[in-house]
């Protein structure tokens, strides 16, 4: 029999309790359920004759990162922000070159061999053009700081016809679908590092299958780029203690925050539209459990000797509460008991909710006297309902989200135009300085973004590599107002 219980109809609820005694802590409750809490130990899991390191606790944290995060109302957004002020113009070649006052700086340069290899990737089969590989790399990157791009190498060179580019292109690979696998038995290694996989497992990894529902790959051997027609590499931002895999650092730090953010918009709605909050607290009596109990085992008894007799089922005795029957049967059983309790509370329930059809009535209950001579009584306590506070609470909590959420990945409010109130920074110059600030921070994310198409760069074009030709993305520098013509700002445009 349930000692505690949730009663919700019509715009009301109310919780209950059989008896009086005090419910305990939650420590009591964790303790009674045999629940504990701990840290898990990661250790490869297998797949057939692969072994696989798990991508988080579960195998599964790219794919909780991304659900958070889009059902996040600000993320998704700042994300955004990021990926547009990251690729700028586009991704263009240039050379990094020393100015006179021992500053560096780019000058960019056009270079038609490079230019029309990176314009064939579509041509020659792979399914993205170079920018739209560049694209997802910078998503990746954003909510991963992990990239995996797959290798495709000419068949042509490998067969030692001239003519042929080493490298046809990279496909960037979700890395929600890949995992690092070796055949190397590691279950039990305590000491498990990147070199110990040479292998890539890509599939859907929310139903763990068996290895042939997922495609296997090498992974790319840099002392022999080019000896596989395909491979996949890794480029990461390496983090602290994270052996294998990137881990999102903003991520890590703040996934309750996010939790919380997400589901306030659910408890506000919760609250206002169900009314799910309980107003009352009923105590039911272990009498007057007692009492119906002894009255559904006469009535089983009595239905019993119906039977015996040769009567029907419609002769049978029923229990009425509240507009239900309730079958009681020949048989006693426990079910019966919370049958009945469930009934009588959802009586009560209409009975409270009213909508003035109630006026005038009075819902009667029953004490009893108990062994001791005391008398037990139906007990309704009203528990205090503080509207005003709760909504103004979870309000609170929002905003403070939005600034955890804005601090952990870096934007300050002039440049995402969202402010603990609603409201951005009216100030050009804290919007100019700060964007500046914040461009000087991208020459990591870039590094690595780029990695892996600038190495196939050195390997399709040596000389140019030499000769300190590189990609990656143009981002102007803005223009305060002042520092250009009058007939050239943006007020005086016409047309933008």
């Amino acid at each position: 029999m349930n000692r505690f219980g949730y009663i919700s109809g019509e715009g009301y609820a109310f919780t209950y309790q059989i008896g009086e005694t005090p419910l305990g802590s939650a420590a009591d409750i964790y303790e009674r359920n045999g629940q504990m809490v701990g840290l898990r130990t990661m250790t490869a899991q297998r797949v057939d004759r692969f072994f696989v390191w798990p991508f988080g606790e579960d195998n599964l944290e790219p794919n909780t990162c991304k659900a958070l995060i889009k059902g996040n109302r600000l993320l998704p957004s700042l994300i955004e922000k990021q990926v547009s002020i990251l690729y700028g113009n586009g991704p263009q070649l240039y050379i990094q070159q020393n100015t006179d006052d021992g500053t560096l700086s780019r000058q960019y340069v056009k270079n038609d061999r490079i230019r029309d290899w990176l314009e064939s990737w579509r041509e020659n089969g792979l399914k993205d053009t170079f920018e739209t590989y560049l694209n997802k790399c910078i998503r990746s990157y954003y909510y991963s700081e992990g990239i995996f791009s797959k290798w495709h190498v000419s068949r042509g060179y490998r067969a030692g016809l001239s003519g042929f580019l080493p490298v046809v292109g990279l496909e960037h690979v979700d890395e929600l679908r890949c995992r690092m696998a070796t055949t190397r038995n590691i279950a039990l290694k305590t000491d498990v590092e990147d070199a110990d996989f040479d292998k890539v497992m890509v599939g859907n990894w929310e139903s763990w299958a068996i290895s042939s529902e997922y495609k296997i790959y090498p992974r790319m051997d840099y002392t022999a780029p080019l000896s596989r027609n395909s491979a996949i590499s890794y480029s990461k931002n390496p983090n602290y203690g994270e052996a294998i895999y990137a881990s999102n650092v903003f991520f890590a730090g703040i996934k309750e925050w996010i939790k919380g953010c997400n589901a306030t918009p659910e408890y506000i709605n919760s609250f206002l539209e169900n009314s799910l909050s309980a107003r009352h607290h009923v105590i039911i009596p272990n009498g007057w459990i007692k009492v119906k109990e002894d009255e559904l085992q006469q009535l089983c008894d009595i239905n019993a000797r119906l039977q015996a007799e040769g009567k029907s089922q419609s002769e049978f005795a029923k229990v009425k509460i509240g507009g239900k029957e309730i079958e009681v049967g020949t048989q006693y059983r426990s079910d019966l008991l919370n049958e009945l309790i469930q009934a009588e509370m959802t009586n009560l329930t209409n009975f409270l909710a009213g909508r003035g059809k109630n006026q005038g009535k009075t819902y009667a209950t029953r004490s009893v006297v108990n062994q001791d001579g005391n008398i037990e009584e139906w007990k309704i306590e009203e528990i205090p309902q503080k509207y005003k506070e709760y909504i103004e609470a979870l309000i609170s909590y929002d905003k403070r989200a939005d600034m955890v959420l804005l601090s952990a990945k870096g934007i300050d409010s002039s440049i995402s135009n969202i402010s603990s109130d609603g409201v951005i920074s009216k100030s050009g110059s804290d919007t100019y300085y700060n964007y500046l600030v914040y461009l000087t921070q991208q020459a990591l994310p870039e590094s690595i973004i780029c990695a892996d198409i600038n190495y196939a760069i050195r390997l399709n074009f040596p000389e140019e590599y030499k000769a300190g030709i590189r990609l990656g993305f143009y981002r102007p520098t803005v223009k305060r107002q002042e520092e250009v013509s009058p007939s050239k700002r943006i007020s005086n445009q016409s047309e933008l």
